[in-house]
């Protein structure tokens, strides 16, 4: 192994942050290999995160008929996909929901609805009370809660009902937003997060790769939630649905999305690294690699539109390699 790499690391496990220059190298794949960047961001892990694997679970609440036009998103209404269409579920069934999560061993659950953001009175209480519930019922589970664009107002009632933790992707990197959504703009979707960072609120927030950006993007994307100093990483992988734009892409090769998780736990050592959509799908008997190239979570359960493993399966997947369920 090089002193590059050598001294990378100790830099790193010493708290030192890499520099963008730096990150470039490792990731170009030029000069750094797989198994060296892996060995790397698994020593990184080990050193910031343990063996200690957290899970979350979400509830899809509200589905489709969405406004925005995300090309990745089958619940967007301007694409035909055949995504379930439903209103907000009432509080009951997003409190057997989060009972579903406990049980699965997940330490943070979330309340995911579609749309640009939430408006009406009525939907507002059902989930405040929601969280509510969750905090009163289950009060080990963390409450979270994906709601598009939030208003400052709404932001203060979450916080007065108990919301543990905000989670709101910023997707990629500011440059090539406009190329995946027209119908909003990166600027809004920061300033929920700047909003709720001010609020007091942990965030979660990361990103969908294989949308067709570049290493670059997905290094600002990094680097930028390094500085706002996000707790929580998701790492979402495009899954191609029919009927929007993105259906015919590519899937990312397994070992590019080590590689690519292995980036950012290099970057952001000290965060919790989340593999979430498009795990199964992309990384297929691989995805207990994950766990080597840094991650130190993942989504449990089905996703938003898309099934995903039996939980069982998953917990014995993490038992299996020696690691502890948080």
């Amino acid at each position: 192994m090089d002193k590059f790499i050598l001294g990378i690391t100790d830099k790193m496990l010493k708290g030192r942050n890499v520099s963008y220059k730096e990150a470039a190298r490792l990731y170009s794949g030029k000069e750094v290999s797989l198994p060296d960047l892996l060995w790397m961001a698994n020593k990184t892990r080990e050193a910031f995160k343990k063996n200690r694997i957290e899970l979350c679970s979400i509830v899809n609440a509200k589905s489709g008929m969405c406004p925005e036009d995300c090309k990745f998103c089958a619940q967007s209404g301007h694409y035909k996909t055949g995504a379930e269409r439903y209103p907000l579920i009432n509080e009951e069934d997003i409190l057997k929901a989060a009972k579903s999560a406990r049980n699965n061993r997940a330490t943070c659950f979330g309340i995911v609805t579609s749309g640009r953001g939430i408006k009406s009175r009525s939907e507002i209480l059902t989930i405040c009370k929601a969280v509510k519930g969750i905090k009163k019922t289950f009060p080990d589970l963390k409450s979270s809660v994906s709601l598009g664009i939030i208003e400052k107002d709404f932001l203060l009632e979450l916080k007065k009902a108990g919301l543990d933790r905000l989670h709101h992707n910023l997707e990629t990197s500011r440059e090539y937003f406009p190329r995946i959504c027209s119908t909003h703009t990166y600027k809004e979707r920061l300033k929920t997060i700047e909003d709720a960072i001010a609020l007091g609120f942990k965030l979660c927030s990361g990103g969908i790769f294989g949308l067709g950006e570049g290493s670059r993007d997905r290094l600002k994307l990094a680097f930028l939630l390094r500085e706002l100093e996000i707790e929580s990483v998701p790492l979402n992988f495009l899954h191609p649905i029919k009927g929007t734009p993105l259906e015919g892409s590519t899937p990312m090769p397994p070992k590019e999305i080590l590689r690519t998780i292995a980036i950012f736990r290099i970057i952001l050592p000290r965060g919790d690294i989340k593999v979430c959509g498009g795990r199964v799908v992309n990384l297929r008997s691989l995805q207990g690699m994950i766990f080597f190239a840094g991650a130190s979570g993942m989504m449990i359960g089905n996703y938003l539109t898309q099934p995903g493993q039996d939980p069982e399966v998953d917990l014995q997947l993490i038992r299996d390699l020696g690691l502890k369920i948080a």
